[in-house]
């Protein structure tokens, strides 16, 4: 497990397939699992994360809600950022079709969920910032994110 990184903000992602349960099982049959896809879907949605935002990023799996996987990640104010821009343009899709259903910040110590949807917030392409890569590597204290 990775170390615990200081003052990062605690988020719920929860991951589902994009259509319904009768869609999934007209497009893969019943040679394959929902569950089997969900689990690369869930490591191809880490590595896109680590990719794209930062690899020190901490995943853990939290729950599951029918067919939904929630994900519990600690990240920076930067970093969730990010992650807001990529969803808004529609960056995040495993090759299996999950995607991002929610997102939900949790505020305070007590574990108070607070729902923020980062859904359809950005349609226009270019509305959010973009950091590059190395900007991204080059985070490295609480200090170089404000």
């Amino acid at each position: 497990m990775k170390p615990d990184r200081k003052n990062t903000k605690k988020i719920l992602i929860d991951l589902a397939y994009k259509g319904s349960s009768n869609e999934f099982e007209e497009f893969y049959g019943y040679n394959i699992t929902y569950q089997e896809l969900e689990q690369q879907s869930y490591i191809e949605f880490k590595n896109i994360m680590f990719e794209k935002i930062n690899k020190k990023i901490k995943f853990r799996k939290y729950g599951r809600m029918g067919p939904i996987l929630t994900l519990k990640a600690d990240m920076y104010d930067l970093e969730i950022e990010i992650f807001e821009n990529l969803i808004n343009n529609n960056k995040i899709e495993t090759i299996y079709g999950w995607i991002v259903k929610d997102v939900t910040l949790i505020t305070s110590e007590d574990d108070n969920l607070e729902e923020k949807s980062f859904e359809n917030e950005g349609e226009n392409e270019g509305e959010n910032e973009i950091f590059t890569e190395e900007e991204i590597e080059n985070i490295n204290t609480e200090e170089d994110l404000y």
